[in-house]
């Protein structure tokens, strides 16, 4: 049966967030990222951000911003003493910054958290084998009682985590879900990433019709490679309101999908749209300045993982080596695996920084350096 020809309208963009920013700096990206997280030391800025992450109450609100202040200056203390250390140090301290960062944006998002005692727990755990190094191709963390992971997927998905207790995630599919870092992988493990790169993402409008829609393509190649039938694909990104139509594509090597119904323009026609690209679960990451869209190929996991989770569990792992396997750490240093480890943490862990930034903001933000 032949495939409905795309509907037609004016492109608007795309984007993960509502807001969109482009800045500038002179300085490093870390810099200039720190900047911006350390402006919520100010109660003022704090409490209204805590208003955009859905607390009326004026009550709330500042005890969110007197919370958020702690959580922020004991990230971003840990974090540059963390700048400052060597490999076999410096992921534990990372991690542990990055544990203060996750409460910060979860104090935005239901405050008090210091009264839960979710807050007291990793819920997240590691232990090494006494008797062997660690492997690589059989390393996992495992999900355990609720803690900060589970409030940190809450915070980033927007409802109940669904992990069951306990669940294991391989370490090596983790990292297979890390595009920042795709030429070390394969380097590593000689296989492609487990990702969809998304072609020409756009959400569009039709002023005639007043409404507005998504629509992006893939690669069949990557499909194929992925060994994921295009029903699985739509499976994968739901949204709750008819899912997405496969249309003809502009090119052979293409399929290309978009809203099966488009939303209505109005007052929170946009929050619709974005509340749909936020079921992607969609990870990005920077080409030559601009961001790209990838769609996490996630089934051999137990539930959705988003790229914020995904790169925060490698590094608890990493921060678990640091603290309780210092063997296993060394050997991997000397190992031809280390280009992995290295170029995680000398890219993947700045990435998680920026991308904790755009949730605790709301905002898509595009950084580029002035030199």
């Amino acid at each position: 049966m032949p495939l409905n020809p795309p509907r037609q309208g004016q492109p608007l963009g795309f984007r993960c967030y509502p807001a969109v920013s482009g800045e500038t700096t002179l300085g490093t990206p870390e810099a200039q990222v720190w900047s911006s997280i350390r402006q919520l030391t100010s109660l003022g800025v704090a409490e209204h951000h805590a208003g955009r992450h859905g607390n009326p109450q004026i009550r709330d609100r500042r005890a969110a911003a007197r919370n958020v202040r702690l959580y922020i200056q004991q990230s971003s203390e840990f974090y540059a003493v963390a700048y400052g250390a060597k490999a076999n140090t410096a992921p534990l301290l990372y991690y542990y910054s990055f544990l203060n960062l996750a409460k910060a944006l979860c104090e935005l998002k239901r405050p008090n958290l210091h009264a839960r005692p979710d807050c007291y727990r990793h819920g997240i755990s590691w232990r090494p084998n006494p008797r062997a190094v660690v492997n690589l191709e059989t390393e996992s963390v495992t999900i355990t009682t609720r803690g900060v992971w589970h409030l940190l997927w809450e915070a980033l998905m927007g409802g109940h985590c669904p992990a069951p207790n306990p669940a294991r995630l391989r370490v090596r599919e983790l990292f297979a879900l890390c595009p920042e870092i795709s030429i070390e992988f394969s380097r590593s493990f000689r296989q492609a990433q487990r990702l969809l790169d998304l072609v020409d993402p756009e959400i569009l409008h039709d002023a005639g019709q007043a409404t507005v829609w998504t629509r992006f393509s893939v690669h069949r190649a990557d499909l194929k490679l992925q060994r994921l039938p295009a029903p699985r694909l739509q499976a994968f990104i739901q949204n709750g309101r008819g899912g997405y139509s496969e249309v003809r594509a502009p090119e052979p090597h293409l399929r290309t999908f978009e809203t099966a119904q488009p939303a209505n323009i109005g007052q929170s026609a946009f929050d619709t749209i974005h509340a749909d690209i936020a079921q992607f679960n969609l990870f990005t990451s920077l080409d030559e300045g601009k961001i790209v869209y990838v769609v996490p190929v996630t089934a051999r996991f137990p539930l959705r993982l988003p790229q914020v989770i995904v790169l925060y569990s490698i590094l608890y792992w990493l921060g678990s080596l640091v603290r309780y396997d210092p063997h296993s750490l060394a050997f991997l240093m000397d190992s031809p695996r280390w280009i992995l480890l290295d170029g995680f943490m000398s890219q993947s862990r700045v990435w998680l920084l920026e991308l904790m930034e755009w949730a605790i903001y709301q905002t898509e933000t595009t950084l580029n350096s002035a030199r």
